[in-house]
């Protein structure tokens, strides 16, 4: 697809400009927002964040959430351009020259196409570089009530040898579970502050380690401590270790696609994880190009009165309507309610289809 007219350059100038001004503005708002009602978790326990620190915190969730804005944002400046053209009357300027208003469509069918590629390099190159700088400053920044409530959760994850490590959560700074047991057998368990699993030829290694063995009167004592040892007999499977302690929402697609579950039958709650988040991933940056093939026709009618406010009203709605229909499907693929293909892929399918047909249709723009 070509963009070598002058007006076709000029379209593309127009939607991309007003976009770009959109996610602009809703960045700068939430962070705002998002920066006045949490200045103070900034700063609290003696920890100090230079603005620099701030910034790139910011600049990591707007990546994170590019994936909903760019649509919203495309929508907007979509119905801004189309109609503004219709109301100026350069649309049937330009179709008394004989330019069909397919043709007409064509630069911002082209821009939809160029913002779902760059979703795509977002999910698979972005997304996870700005997870981590997100975690990391959540953690610092996380308020005592928000750990007390962490401290009811537990993991667990089970050896090759049938033992079982019972851990708070996995460190991702330390590369460490914290707060873990190693429940060897009912009489034999090893409790420690940090357990830095080995992947390698180095053997595991505990920090602050207490070994709880059973006496004669069966009862659980401690029998050894240790400020640090290792665990050589203690064998972890890097690929099961990898599952237990990373969120599918982490992962780029490319990795969640090594990781589908044969012939897509999730048979564990981790395998639904990760064939909803590969569904989720793999659908929305396609939201911006039905957001240009569904708006389109309703903004093109040559009428007197011509109802943008309805348009927009109603293109915001079906756009939020259509999210929180893939978001839940992803909630019941997730707790394996019914399978994902099913809950996600086809709603949207049937979706698109529709909205195909209509766009089909839009060289008669008053059907």
């Amino acid at each position: 697809m070509s963009i070598g007219s002058t007006w076709e350059r000029y379209f593309l100038k127009e939607i991309a400009k007003t976009t770009l001004f959109f996610l602009l503005a809703f960045f700068t708002l939430y962070s705002l927002v998002d920066y006045s009602s949490h200045a103070a978790s900034f700063h609290h326990n003696q920890l100090q964040f230079s603005w620099k620190d701030t910034g790139a915190y910011y600049l990591s969730t707007f990546i994170q959430q590019i994936n909903i804005l760019l649509p919203f944002a495309l929508l907007i400046a979509l119905i801004r351009a189309l109609c503004t053209l219709n109301a100026h009357n350069e649309l049937i300027a330009l179709m008394s020259s004989g330019i069909s208003l397919m043709t007409l469509m064509r630069p911002f069918l082209f821009f939809g196409l160029l913002c779902t590629c760059y979703l795509y390099f977002n999910t698979e190159v972005l997304q996870p570089l700005a997870m981590h700088q997100i975690v990391r400053v959540e953690k610092l920044r996380s308020s005592k009530k928000h750990k007390q409530m962490e401290m009811k959760s537990v993991q667990h994850l089970s050896l090759g040898d049938g033992s079982t490590i019972v851990f708070h959560h996995f460190d991702h700074d330390r590369q460490a579970f914290f707060d873990a047991y190693w429940v060897r057998n009912i009489d034999n368990i090893y409790h420690m502050k940090y357990l830095e699993p080995a992947l390698e030829e180095k053997a595991p290694v505990g920090h602050f380690v207490d070994h709880f063995t059973r006496d004669a009167d069966h009862q659980l004592i401690v029998a050894e401590q240790f400020a640090q040892t290792t665990f050589p007999e203690m064998v972890f499977n890097k690929e099961l270790l990898f599952d237990t302690v990373i969120d599918p929402d982490r992962l780029p697609l490319s990795d969640l696609w090594k990781k589908l579950p044969g012939l897509n039958r999730a048979a564990s709650e981790k395998e639904s994880q990760v064939l909803a988040a590969f569904y989720h991933k793999l659908i929305i940056p396609w939201l911006c190009l039905l957001v240009v093939i569904g708006t389109a026709p309703f903004c093109i009618r040559f009428t007197r009165n011509l109802p943008v406010f309805l348009i927009y009203a109603g293109g915001v709605f079906s756009l939020v309507t259509l999210n929180l229909i893939i978001t839940t499907g992803v909630t019941l693929a997730e707790r394996q309610v019914l399978p994902p293909l099913l809950v996600i892929g086809v709603p949207f399918a049937l979706i698109a289809s529709l909205l195909l047909w209509r766009f089909s249709r839009i060289n008669n723009p008053c059907s």
